[in-house]
């Protein structure tokens, strides 16, 4: 009597770890139906960049989803329209595997997600796992969240790169700790692309119906860029974005 549990809890685990397989399967085929896939993370800015590379990529005709996980979460459909997030329970990074779920059956060109995760496994396993973006943005390393990424500023840095894709891009506004980025862009076999915000003109940024930093234009613009997309073309859908909530 006394193997009937043992017996019962192995039944019980094996059965869970065939649902996995399944479930892991399932996901790579959700993937594989997104064929661009931009992956957006740093401490200040991802909502906005996200916005910014959406708009850009619209404007080509580029089919694109986006999520923002902001001030309020959002996803973002292929019209440029805001669709608030209903959520349940409390905010967890599989919500993000339920999205691109949602978005692969929406047939998209290209799907643009904000990273949800700040402690460093989860961050990998949010890029690594979940989105495999061929495009990786981290817009800047800052002395935030220091209780899950500190102390210090550069294991700040060290945690957003868990998020620098393998074999693909990676695209940064950051000025202060570049070479904590690029030494592991390298590692990881991505390019490594330094955006520089002063080559947003006053002009470009006074075109914007709310006040947006010279250095997230400059993000987007560069990976509108490297997806293909003409700058002039990229600015007309940025300048017609509907600002995050928290802008």
């Amino acid at each position: 009597m006394s193997m009937i549990p043992l017996i019962v809890l192995g039944a019980f685990a094996i059965a869970l770890c065939v649902a996995g397989i399944i479930e892991f399967q399932y996901h790579m085929r959700s993937l594989a139906a997104i064929p661009l896939r931009i992956h957006i993370n740093g401490t200040r800015g991802k909502s906005s960049v996200t916005r910014l590379v959406a708009a850009g990529l619209r404007e080509a005709g580029i089919r694109t989803f986006a999520k923002t996980t902001g001030t309020a979460p959002r996803v973002i459909d292929s019209d440029g329209k805001d669709r608030i997030i209903h959520r349940l329970r409390l905010p967890s990074i599989g919500e993000q595997v339920r999205l691109l779920n949602y978005f692969a059956g929406e047939k998209p060109d290209a799907v643009v997600m904000e990273c949800m995760a700040v402690q460093p496994q989860y961050q990998w396993i949010a890029e690594h796992q979940m989105v495999q973006s061929q495009i990786g943005v981290i817009t800047n390393v800052r002395p935030d969240h220091l209780e899950e990424m500190g102390p210090t500023e550069d294991d700040v840095a060290y945690s957003l790169c868990n998020t620098i894709p393998v074999g693909g891009n990676l695209i940064t506004g950051e000025d202060q700790k570049p070479l904590i980025l690029e030494e592991i862009a390298k590692k990881n076999g991505s390019e490594f692309i330094q955006s520089n915000e002063a080559e947003v003109t006053q002009e470009e940024l006074d075109k914007f119906t709310y006040m947006e930093h010279p250095a997230n234009v400059a993000v987007a613009l560069d990976v509108c860029k490297k997806v293909g997309v003409d700058r002039e073309l990229a600015l007309e859908g940025m300048h017609k974005v509907q600002p995050d909530l928290g802008a």
